[in-house]
This record gives C-alpha cells, structure tokens and sequence, in this order.
C-alpha cells in the first residue's frame, strides 16, 4: 500500500515519531473492537518490517531553544530485578529505535551490553541512550539496582532533570528503591513511579502506594489504577483474576494492549456508566475524586475550577495534566503509574508521562558554580551568548577509542576540535571527537548543545566531577558542585602473574579506577602488595573479571578483606602543630616551607556539613572585602569524609606600616592565613600546594595504613623562602605537618594510642515472618553487635501528622485480598505476617550472615544492607586486628 506524504504526516502526528520514516512494506492496522472503543490507527511492527527511527543528535534540533523545549534528560532507577532493563528494551521498541525487543535472561539486551552484565542477567554500568517520541528528545540513562554499583546511580542522578522509579508490586518499596529515591532527593530530581510485574502473583498496587507514602516519605498520586479481570491470565488459570490493563484516571478510559503485536497495538475504551463491570466504573471515580482533591489541596488553579464547576468530573483532562506538571516539576507530588513491562502492557503511558510531567532542562533550577574567590555564580541562564560550562560525570574506556568522556552541558555550545579548560586539574585539553551515544554504539556529532548529553574522546586528564571551561574563558577557576564518591568498603590484593606484567597491571587498574571512581588502590608499604578496593564482593569481582577479559592483564586477586579507616583518639580533640619546618634537598634542588597546623577529631561527618553551612551562613551574612585585599577562600571541603580548611589572603603590596598590621589583625579574626616571606607563587596555586600536601597526609594512618577520616584540618600559618618554597616543597611540609599533628593527637607525645581504627557501619534492612523476628533481633543486637533501629518501618511524628493533611488513595489489590475488598484493606494474606527490621550493624558481622539468615528462618528471610559510615572500634577487638594484619 502506497502512503501518500499527508497519510504519512498524520501517521507521524499520532506516533509523535517525527524522526520516523517510511520504509518499504510495512503494515499498518486499525484497531476498533466494538461501539465505545476508540478506533487506534497503530503502526504494527514485525520484527522484518519495523519503519526504523533515525537517531536523534544533541544537535539535532535547527533552534536550540525549541531542542532545549523539547528535550528530557532521564534515569530508570529501582531496586535490583524491579525490570529496569525490561521497560527500557519496550521503550525503545515503541519509540521505534530497535526492531526487536531484548530479553535480559536471553543476554541480548541494548543497555546491557557489557560481557559481565548479561552472564549475570543484572546491570552494572549506566547505559545512555537517546530517541524521539512525540517530538520530544529523550536522553535516558538506564542506572544499576545493585548496591556495589550504588556510584553509577549517584553521578547519572547529578546530570539527569528526572527520573522514572521504578517498583516491583510483589515486593514494594525495597531497601535499594529507599536509597536511589533518597540519592535523587538529594539533586532535588521531579519523580515519577511506575508499580511493575502487576501480572505477578501476590502483586500489590494498593499497598506500594502506600508504602511509597510511609517509607518513601512522598506524595503518591495515582493517575492511573489496574485493571484486573477474571479470566484466562499469564499463569493459564481461567479462573483466576488477572491482570489486562490499566484505567486512565485523568481521561477515564480502559486500555488495553494486544497480545499478538507485542503491545504495539493499544485499544482505548470510555469508561462511563455504560461499561458493563459498574464496579471498576465505581472504583474509577473514587480514584478521580481522589486525584481531584489531592490536586486541589496543593494547586490553587484546580481549586478555583472545582469551586467553578463544583463536579470532580467536570474538570477537563489538560487542566489535571497541567497541575500534575506543575507539583510534579516542584516534586510536591510523585504521579504513580503500573503496568507489567516483561507483557508489554503500560509502556507507552510511562513515555507520555515522561513528556507530559518530567521537565526540560530550561525548567530546571540553573545550575551553580562557584568561582576561585568562593563567589556562586548561577550557569546556563545566560542566554545564547553564555561561555561553555560542562560537568564530566563518567569516564569509559575503550580500547580502540581510548577514554570516553561522558558530559552534561550546562552553557554554551561545545563544539568538536574545540580548546577546553578543566577548572578542576587547571590543565588544557581538546576535544577531538563529539559522540551521541546508543548503549555500545556511538554516532559521531559535530557539536553538543546546552542541556544535553554527550561523549568526548581525546581528553587526557578529565575524571569524573571535573568541570570543564573554554579554553579562552577567563573564569579559570569556575567549578561545578562535583560528585559524591564513596569510599571503598572492601580490599583485595592484586598480583601481576610476573615482573613483565606489573606495568600493564598498574595501567589497566589506573584506568579502570578513573573509569569508577569508587574502586580505590594503595601500595602497602611493609609488604609492596597492590590492595584494589570496592564497594563489595560483586563489585570487586567484576573489577577482576574486566582486569583479565577487557585490559588483558595477567593477574591473580587474593581474598577479599574488609577497609577500616583511622581517626585520632576521643571526639573533640584538637592538635595543633604551630610551626613546622621543611628544609631539605632533592635532586641537588633546595626546597623550604614552614606552615602551621591544626586537626581536630569530629564524631561523625554531618558535624562536617553543619559547621559548612554555619559557616557559609555567616560568610554570605557578613558579605564584606577590603578593597586592598583579594579572598582565596572556597569555604570548608569534604575529603573522604574530612573537612578541609585552607583560607590564604593575598594582601597587596603596602608601605603603610599601620595599614598592613590592621589587614593582620583582621585576617586574624577572621581565620585566614596571610603568608609570611617571600614567594612569586599566586594564592590558587598557594592553596592548591598545600591541598595536595593535607590529602597525602589523610591517605595513610600511622596505625595500619588505612586512609583517615572523621578529622577537621585548618591551616594556621604559612612561611614561605622564594624560590625555594616550591609547590612540592610546600606539598611535603603541611604532609609531614599533618601526619605529625594526628601522631600527637593533643597529647605531648606521639603513640599508636593516640589513633583508633573505625569499621564500616551498615544500615541493614531484614524481611522476615512475624513468627522469627525475635530470633534475627537477638542475633542482630547479640551476636553481630548490632543495633536495632525501627520494626516494620514505623513512621516519624511528622509523617503521620502530615498524613491528615495529605490523604492517600489506594485502589484495592484482589491478588492480595478477597473480591470486593475496600481500598483501605489491611493487606496480604501470605504477606501481611511479615516484617521489616532496619539495623545498624559493623560490616565485619555481617560477613556470611546470607547462610545464617536462611538457617534462622527456614529459607524465608532475606535481607540488603548499605554503608552509611564507620564507627570506632573496640579496644580489645582493634589489638587482635593489628596483631593479625601485622603478623605479630
């Protein structure tokens, strides 16, 4: 059948694939089933005839703005096996990208490319990719669900403008669902939720609407509720209730997907007092209602049409959609979608959600920066004109291309064999090479606009969180807020197989830590041995695997062991060094400082955040300069969990001997630090000198060598001697300055008893029968040192106060409870027995505690965990380990 260009247009319109063309033989249906259902007009796509999308640029649009309008940058996240992957093959399908939808247990997957990835059937790395779906760009980043991988959810959520949370209906808000939804709080990222596997046994909408209220503390509004019939299911059973579809709350109609196109085809039918089942039309309207007066508590425009019109179903769709938006876009509200993505049914809801509720990157608050002086300066509102800023927020390495740099423009337009400025290692680089990217494959671009997604190849020295500048902006000391890294939890050594195949080794692992930044490596000093660190088992074995299949390396790994960290001795004591002095000669070169030193031992790191905020308040409260002088404070710095303080003054040259003694006294009061001596050094290079010096120091601790943390470290003074006083020279002063203080640990003279060693805490999450949750709590708080925090996640005051302002709505779950069950049913037969323990719990307890939850409850247990920090450890335990690592 010929196509004339105005059937295609009009096909094209109702798609929203503009990006689509015509191809040769393929087949178009429509769809009409009876009176009331809508006709559809569907592109039906066999797998040898799919019209194929044409791959859509950063660049794609011809105006920026209108690209800018239309574009979303987006992320799938959830809790492990919750069908991340799964939604994201079906989109793909049905924005016309791929010709065949990808299987996960089949291994043949688009955003699961990696060898590691499909042997395990999970994801472990993001995959960016980007499609056209109603004359929308979507970038989409697919994260991992696995708690090792927890940095590729953290640095994807930094550069993304929402995010699609995905949610398992049998399992319901789980242990990772909390942590990603808490990593995308943190960004202040709108959310929408998609309840997956609604076709499964035990499924429950109802109560994961709920229990996003209760644990996930947000605002569930329920846009669309399931439809579930009686009749022949996904199990065969014709007797039991099943899930067909979903009801669209907003324009009160059931979908319905076809079965034979894979659900390409999508019949549409009005849901009014004439649909024969009366009760889902009643239950319907109650959900209406609901979302009526959900709206109108929060948006005043909803209100006012209520009052107009005074009939909840009065209210047209648009105006519903338009206030969704709005609450959605201020993350007021979380719109709450299902379906079940492994049977092709509510894929294509979720995409128009993305479009409809999700923002444009312009809607997005702008981005801050802040400059070498600790000015925040606002990016990207600048208009056209705006200089070049970008954040690299992932590295890749790639064997034929070398590194790829992943990054998120935020102003200006980067252009292919563009000079580019990195603010973060000051170093020049260039960009060689611009690539879109599709999962594994790329498409070479000749530039990336404002608010998009991109690769960039032939960058040297650019890891990720480093802001990148024009080569010719002058703002050279401009930096983006970086990107949260956690510390390794876990070490193994790591062997090359001979002499011949320690250099490989150590450049094979030097790429791959700058390709995941939460792999860490040190060189133990007595024993030479490589120690590689990770986030867990899995992830240090993949690191392993990746070592020998993808770099090619010779190399055995030893047994995994866990990282403690070192600290001084007793919250609140402070070391002070006040006058350190390094004179010596190098290489025939001379090189003298003398600097002073302060280290103060705090409890925990959020004493770090709450003294950056007090301090940062009263900074911008006080708002006052000298003219003479020129501020190099960026405020306190986080370094694995420690807080850097390094404030140097440059004061200009002054023969006003009254005048320079008064810029003392202030610089005095105001904690900064005037450097004495002679020095043609400028105050950034000054500052970054001693930074360097200061972590050096923080890497290794005098007891086992495991990095330092939980320390406040203040420069007090600095002496320079010309040309003497190099950058390295300064470097190793305030190191041996710093090392020398936290020997002291406020006392007289240096011991090991002045440091303690800290082991990883975990925030454990159990699910057990009611009839074993005493015995794991006795486990927990007896053998394993643990401590319980909360049973079956009980709710704060403020959540519940918040409750009657807020009433949720939660359709009735008949897989859960007997036919005719109201929506406010307690629950679950099978399930409503079971309870949640939350715990702190040292890691090195919870070593094997997989084997001895499964004896504990009769295989029904089971449990995930997280680091949330360390905690100091026991005298007698913290002799024994010294004793068994140093092999005395």
């Amino acid at each position: 059948m010929q196509l004339s260009s105005r059937a295609w247009s009009s096909i094209s319109n109702w798609t929203g694939r503009t990006a689509l063309a015509p191809c040769r033989g393929s087949l178009f249906a429509l769809s009409s089933s009876s009176a009331t259902t809508t006709s559809v007009l569907v592109a039906r796509s066999p797998q040898s005839q799919l019209a194929k999308s044409s791959r859509w640029y950063s660049s794609h649009a011809h105006k920026s703005e209108v690209a800018i309008k239309n574009s979303r940058n987006i992320g799938i996240i959830a809790h492990i096996d919750a069908g991340k992957t799964t939604t994201t093959e079906r989109i793909l399908h049905y924005a016309g990208f791929t010709r065949k939808i990808g299987d996960v247990d089949s291994g043949d997957t688009i955003m699961d490319y990696m060898k590691q990835e499909r042997e395990r059937g999970i994801t472990i790395t993001s995959a960016a990719i980007t499609f056209g779906w109603k004359d929308h760009r979507i970038n989409l980043i697919d994260t991992p669900g696995h708690v090792d991988f927890t940095i590729e959810v953290e640095r994807s959520i930094r550069v993304l403008d929402g995010a699609v949370t995905i949610l398992d209906a049998v399992a319901g808000v789980e242990a990772q669902t909390e942590t990603v939804w808490q990593q995308a709080a943190r960004q202040g990222i709108p959310r929408i939720a998609f309840v997956n596997k609604m076709d499964r046994a035990g499924a429950g909408f109802g109560r994961t609407v709920r229990e996003m209220r209760s644990r996930l503390g947000c605002r569930p509004v329920v846009v669309q509720i399931p439809l579930m019939e009686a009749g022949k299911n996904s199990t065969g059973n014709g007797n039991e209730v099943g899930f067909n579809g979903v009801v669209d709350v907003l324009s009160m109609e059931v979908l319905r997907w076809d079965s034979d196109s894979k659900g390409a085809n999508i019949s549409k039918q009005a849901l009014d007092t004439s649909y024969p089942d009366q009760e889902l039309y009643q239950e319907a309207v109650k959900a209406r209602v609901a979302l009526v007066e959900q709206l109108a508590a929060l948006d005043e425009h909803i209100i006012e049409l209520f009052l107009t019109l005074e009939d909840h179903m009065a209210i047209e769709t648009k105006d519903l959609q338009a206030a969704i938006r709005r609450l959605t876009l201020s993350s007021t509200i979380v719109p709450v979608l299902c379906g079940a993505s492994f049977r092709n049914i509510g894929v294509q809801p979720l995409m128009d959600s993305v479009v409809n509720y999700l923002p444009s990157p312009e809607e997005r608050p702008a981005a801050v920066g802040r400059m070498a002086d600790g000015k925040l300066v606002e990016i990207g509102h600048g208009g056209i004109k705006e200089r070049l800023c970008a954040l690299a927020f992932k590295v890749v390495h790639d064997t034929r291309r070398g590194p790829m740099v992943f990054v998120r423009v935020y102003a200006g337009q980067l252009n292919e064999r563009a000079q580019l400025w990195n603010s973060t290692t000051h170093t020049k680089e260039r960009a060689n090479k611009l690539l879109q990217m599709y999962a594994m494959d790329v498409e070479e671009i000749p530039h990336i606009t404002k608010g998009n997604i991109g690769v960039i190849l032939g960058l040297k020295d650019t890891r990720t969180g480093d802001t990148l500048l024009d080569a010719h902006d002058p703002r050279k000391g401009l930096a983006l807020t970086g990107i949260k890294v956690p510390s390794p939890v876990f070490f193994a050594s790591v062997e090359p197989m001979s002499t011949s195949d320690e250099k490989p080794v150590e450049e094979a692992i030097k790429a791959l830590i700058r390709e995941d930044p939460s792999l860490g490596v040190r060189v133990d000093e007595e024993t030479g041995q490589t120690l590689l660190g990770g986030m867990g088992e899995l992830h240090l074995e993949v690191a392993k695997e990746r070592l020998i299949s993808d770099f090619k390396v010779k190399a055995e790994m030893g047994r995994m062991r866990i990282s403690f960290k070192e600290t001084m001795r007793g919250a609140g004591v402070v070391s002070q060094v006040p006058s350190w002095e390094y004179d010596r000669e190098v290489l025939g070169k001379r090189g003298r400082a003398k600097v002073g030193i302060s280290v103060e031992r705090l409890e925990r790191m959020e004493d770090v955040e709450d003294t950056k905020a007090v301090e940062m308040s009263e900074k911008e409260k006080s708002g006052k300069k000298n003219n003479k002088e020129i501020e190099h404070h960026a405020g306190p710095e986080e370094y694995d969990g420690n807080e850097i303080i390094i404030s140097l003054t440059e004061q200009s040259p002054s023969t006003d001997e009254a005048g320079a003694q008064a810029a003392s006294e202030r610089a005095a009061m105001d904690g900064t630090v005037i450097p004495s001596g002679a020095t043609d050094l400028p105050i950034p290079m000054l500052r970054t000198a001693v930074k360097n010096g200061i972590c050096s120091a923080l890497s290794r601790g005098p007891l086992l060598g495991f990095a330092q943390t939980h320390l406040r470290v203040r420069l007090t003074d600095l002496h320079l001697y010309g040309g003497d006083s190099t950058p390295a020279a300064i470097s190793s002063c305030v190191s041996a300055a710093v090392t020398e203080a936290i020997r002291l640990g406020g006392n007289t003279s240096a011991s090991d008893s002045n440091s303690v060693l800290l082991e990883p805490i975990m925030d454990v999450r159990v699910e057990v029968a009611e009839k074993d949750v005493g015995t794991v709590i006795g486990d927990i708080s007896g053998t394993r040192r643990g401590r319980v925090l909360s049973l079956d996640g009980q709710t704060t005051e403020d959540t519940e106060s918040d409750e009657t302002e807020f009433q949720v709505y939660a359709p009735p779950d008949p897989t859960y409870t007997a036919p005719g069950a109201s929506s406010s049913g307690s629950g679950i037969p099978g399930m409503a027995d079971r309870k949640s323990i939350q715990a702190q719990v040292p890691l090195s307890s919870m070593l094997g505690y997989d084997a001895a939850l499964r004896a504990l409850t009769g295989g029904t247990g089971k449990f995930s965990m997280e680091v949330i920090g360390y905690g100091e450890m026991d005298f007698d335990r913290q002799r024994e380990l010294i004793k068994e690592m140093r092999g005395g």
